[in-house]
């Protein structure tokens, strides 16, 4: 086995305990991942653990025009160091960027899962003080379905039977709240 191989192989993924941790609704995209792990890892064994040596002085003697341009080259692939396991200064940066945001993803998330579980503990307490369906009658429409029917003697809202929109916005209740905004000033009121 090669070096290169060794140490791909020393730090493998444990498919294991993450396929416990997924649900199974993500198993084929672990399958599909599983996959190109093994494609990659088939591809990294078969590689030598260095670079390939590249004779340079025979490269200048063909190509003496270039040379400068080998030289420059030379310089670039010998300062090549890439240690296993070391990973950049700025991709570390990038890295703990892109960690920070998806914990306060996470946090969110989190968040919202209170939240909505908050509400639907109420939804279901709503429900379990519900007579039954049976004795249902208008009262208990409004307040069991307030999105369908409503009571106007406590609820600003307008009939809105064709569903237009007309409660969305408060322009018609801004409007028309003052029945008298429609006079005209040419008509008298002392008759």
């Amino acid at each position: 086995m090669s070096q290169a191989a060794k140490r791909v192989a020393t730090s493998s993924v444990n498919w294991q305990k993450l396929a416990d941790r997924l649900t199974s609704q993500h198993l084929p995209e672990l399958n599909r991942l599983k996959g190109q792990n093994s494609t990659f890892s088939a591809v990294v064994n078969q590689l030598p653990a260095d670079l390939p040596k590249i004779d340079f002085a025979a490269l200048k003697k063909e190509m003496p025009t270039h040379a400068s341009l080998l030289d420059s080259l030379q310089k670039q692939y010998e300062a090549i160091s890439i240690p296993y396991g070391s990973i950049p200064e700025e991709y570390n940066k990038e890295i703990t960027k892109w960690n920070e945001y998806n914990e306060a993803r996470i946090k969110l998330h989190d968040l919202k899962t209170v939240d909505g579980a908050a509400e639907a503990k109420k939804v279901e307490e709503k429900w379990a003080r519900a007579p039954p369906v049976e004795h249902f009658d208008r009262q208990h429409f409004v307040e069991y379905f307030p999105q369908l029917f409503y009571d106007l003697r406590y609820q600003k809202r307008i009939p809105d039977p064709c569903n237009v929109g007309l409660n969305e916005t408060d322009q018609l209740e801004l409007r028309f709240k003052d029945y008298k905004v429609l006079r005209r000033p040419d008509k008298v009121d002392d008759h």
